[in-house]
């Protein structure tokens, strides 16, 4: 873990720090800053600076020349360590449902595994901006590794009230559930609202491991017997790939009505 911190901040500085403060959100900013403008930055945009490695079924780790074979060890080493996690819990949650202990890691196969690289770097105007806007992430699980120093995660915890997730120190990880969990349980497993707030204290580091259903499998709530009428309510069976390529436009909206929308257009 330690490692895998090491490479995202040396990354961040030698190829990506400077691109991010020449960016039109960062000069934006500045701009309000100095009081130059009384325009806002833009809703739709978010204070991070990110990249995306995919690891299974196909890796596209190429596209990173810049990142040394010995790096790449390591990294691989590190999302063995997740994907083998992700697996338990999802053989618990399998069980915790009255389910056989395979069927989430089933229904993902082949799963696809990717991990989200973020940097949200000291706001000069964090009331302005969210580091990322609320939303829940569209697969299965996700295995957080985040900053041991600066804060900024948040979760909405039923009743409205939103959950400052500090700093974790001691090799913790946040664990997320995504839409593909909640439609599997027919709602036992919530996907969780989130969201990262800018802020001045300094720029936080984040490693996302995604482990998701593979483009083509297909999601449905899995028939159990102690299940209520809820289950209806979900949407299903549908293939994954195309739950995703509505979540892309969907993100940032109301989960519920992507369901329902979902539910209509695909089943």
């Amino acid at each position: 873990m330690d490692e895998v911190k090491r490479f995202v901040y040396g990354h961040y500085e030698e190829h990506l720090e400077a691109k991010f403060y020449a960016s039109a959100l960062a000069m934006d900013l500045e701009a309000a800053t100095r009081g130059d403008t009384d325009e806002k930055p833009s809703d739709e945009v978010d204070w991070e600076s990110t990249y995306f490695i995919q690891h299974h079924p196909k890796t596209n780790v190429a596209d990173f020349p810049e990142i040394t074979p010995p790096t790449r060890e390591t990294l691989d080493a590190y999302v063995a360590q997740m994907v083998s996690l992700a697996e338990r819990l999802a053989e618990c949650m399998s069980l915790n449902l009255g389910l056989p202990g395979a069927h989430v890691a089933a229904t993902f196969a082949p799963p696809f595994v990717g991990t989200k690289f973020a940097m949200y770097p000291s706001c000069p105007r964090p009331e302005l901006v969210w580091g990322l806007r609320a939303h829940t992430d569209a697969g299965g699980i996700i295995l957080l590794l985040q900053d041991d120093v600066v804060g900024g995660l948040e979760f909405l915890r039923a009743g409205a009230h939103w959950v400052p997730v500090g700093p974790t120190k001691g090799g913790r990880l946040f664990v997320n559930i995504g839409d593909q969990i909640e439609v599997l349980s027919a709602g036992a497993y919530r996907s969780v609202l989130h969201r990262v707030a800018a802020g001045d204290q300094g720029r936080r580091l984040s490693v996302a491991t995604f482990y998701n259903p593979g483009t083509d499998a297909v999601v449905a709530p899995a028939p159990r017997r102690d299940q209520d009428a809820g289950a209806a309510a979900y949407p299903g069976p549908y293939r994954f790939g195309d739950y995703l390529d509505y979540y892309q436009g969907t993100k940032f909206g109301d989960k519920d009505a992507r369901f329902q929308a979902v539910k209509k257009l695909l089943g």
